[in-house]
């Protein structure tokens, strides 16, 4: 899937050293160079006139060895056919004797197979001037610039600190939902997202379970191509967090998992006219490092901040249903004619899930991210560790679903004018749409480093102390339709086979000046067949006459 915000031109670097492409097959990667998309165009044709002159070339090592191995003086067809420069010639002087010869006596089948072969050779030399060019462009992918990447440092614990970091992660947030977006058909859900709902045969949904694997390959990784994880979750519709209503403050209270000790505050819309939103709650253990140290299912919910949105039409989800009830003047937008005569019902059911995340690299599994970076032996640079252990040390989707704000649910693209369609918004649209993000900003996790800019002030870890860049942070690739990607097999193995070829076509030239009765045979023969281009060649169809044109040539010479 190639849905993105582009990096800046400066993000990437071009030309040589080469970089190993990811592949997503056994081998795991392919050495490439990446130049701009121009001269990767400017390269696929001069390639394809190369590989036009490699089957030339190998079209004159093969005449040239017929003639002088046999005798092709036995016919005009023979002599026509060999002394050709290339398999077109070849063709085209076939057919002219076949279309001159056919109506003055039978055609002898040895032409019939002389022109399959000539034909035969020219539909190759195209058809390989074009997918054997074809082959040098492996993708659109380059090598991250090392002086672009960016890793901020983890954010302390006062609330400056992490609306700076906020204001760094949102962004990148925003291209995954957008992404999901542009993307959101059942085609890409079934590609990289498993989910199944439940119960299947009603409208309102209850449950759900959802899958969701991300690779080396999909992060971009020239490196490490066995690394992997994979997430499966399951959520369920909760009502009892739902634990009161304030009238007097217009509020909602929810006590996520029955906590006596935590409570969220979801304030009715009234005349704030927002979109629906959400909020994500991870589990608060009373150990802080307690995901540090063990292997935890995941535990998080989402609260819905939905109630009292205003809607033209029903809504019978949970996460929107709706009552009737009667606008007053001051509720509705001035621009709206026809005030809406729904709204959605207080004390909305949360989410409440858990989630598995497994990471594996050569077969091990490791029982959260934290024994991957620290205690697996995989030397990731420093810049890494830091930047993996910030987005995957708790469920991803928390991460996407706070830093979206006011865009996290699917539900907010349909709110107008303080009305939204309650009708059409679904708890599952809204969890395929964040699940989809999700795992764009999990498999883009590199690529956000290069689209991050230093203007929170904050340090970038992704530095030594010399402020270099730390080795191999670079070791990962971006898609950019700016670059074309080129195969170093194919980039030196076509010049060297053409190379090799005309060199092998110069040694046999050289061998065949050395039997000099032979070699003036072939040139008398030439002779004869190019002045048999300019007759009649059914005048010339026995060895006879063929012969005595070539004695002519030979006491002219």
């Amino acid at each position: 899937m190639e849905v993105f915000t582009d990096v800046a031109v400066d993000s990437f670097r071009t030309g040589f050293p080469s970089f190993q492409r990811p592949t997503g097959t056994k081998t795991g990667s392919e050495p490439c160079i990446a130049v701009t998309s121009r001269q990767g165009q400017l390269l696929t044709a001069l390639y394809s006139i190369i590989v036009t002159l490699l089957f030339i070339v190998c079209w004159k090592i093969v005449s040239l060895a017929v003639m002088l191995l046999w005798s092709v003086s036995r016919g005009i067809a023979l002599v026509g056919f060999w002394n050709a420069r290339e398999p077109l010639e070849a063709t085209c002087f076939t057919l002219g004797y076949l279309k001159r010869a056919c109506a003055g006596y039978h055609i002898p089948s040895p032409t019939i197979r002389l022109l399959l072969l000539a034909v035969v050779w020219l539909v190759g030399t195209y058809a390989a001037g074009i997918f054997v060019a074809a082959e040098l462009i492996s993708g659109k992918v380059a090598p991250a610039n090392p002086n672009k990447v960016y890793v901020p440092r983890p954010p302390g614990m006062s609330s400056a600190d992490i609306m700076r970091q906020q204001a760094l992660v949102a962004p990148a947030t925003l291209r995954s939902l957008g992404s999901a977006e542009a993307a959101g058909n059942q085609h890409t859900i079934r590609k990289y997202i498993s989910f199944d709902r439940f119960p299947r045969d009603k409208e309102s949904l209850q449950n759900f379970t959802y899958k969701y694997t991300v690779t080396a390959h999909d992060m971009g990784l020239q490196k490490w191509h066995d690394l992997k994880q994979e997430v499966s979750g399951q959520c369920k519709v909760d009502s009892s967090w739902f634990s009161k209503n304030v009238p007097e403050e217009d509020l909602d209270v929810y006590r996520p998992w029955g906590l006596a000790n935590k409570t969220v505050d979801v304030v009715y819309d009234g005349e704030r006219k927002t979109a629906p939103s959400a909020t994500a709650i991870p589990f608060p253990y009373a150990e802080p490092n307690f995901l540090i140290n063990n292997k935890a299912e995941h535990r998080y919910g989402i609260i819905v901040h939905s109630s009292h949105r205003a809607s033209y039409r029903l809504g019978t989800d949970p996460w929107y249903q709706t009552e009737t009830f009667t606008t007053r003047d001051n509720e509705t937008d001035a621009r709206i004619n026809t005030p809406p005569g729904n709204r959605v019902m207080g004390g909305r059911p949360a989410l409440s899930c858990t989630q598995n995340d497994v990471w594996s690299y050569n077969g091990t599994q490791f029982k959260n991210i934290y024994e991957l970076t620290d205690e697996a032996n995989i030397k990731f640079p420093e810049g890494w560790v830091t930047q993996l252990q910030m987005d995957f040390s708790g469920p991803r989707i928390i991460e996407v679903i706070n830093s979206a704000g006011s865009s996290s649910l699917a539900s907010a693209t349909t709110f107008v004018g303080g009305v939204f369609d309650a009708e059409t918004s679904k708890i599952e649209v809204d969890m395929k749409r964040l699940l989809t993000a999700t795992w764009i900003s999990s498999a883009y996790t590199f690529r956000n480093m290069l689209m991050v800019d230093a203007e929170q002030n904050i340090d970038n870890v992704a530095l030594k102390g010399t402020g270099q860049p730390q080795d191999g942070v670079d070791l990962f690739v971006v898609s950019t339709p700016q670059v074309a990607t080129l195969r170093l097999s194919v980039l030196f193995a076509i010049p060297g086979l053409l190379a090799f070829f005309t060199f092998v076509l110069g040694i046999l030239t050289i061998w065949g000046r050395r039997d000099k009765e032979r070699y003036k045979n072939i040139h008398f023969a030439e002779g004869a067949y190019l002045y048999a281009r300019t007759q009649d060649p059914v005048k010339f169809r026995d060895i006879e006459r063929l012969g005595k044109v070539i004695r002519k040539c030979k006491q002219t010479s």
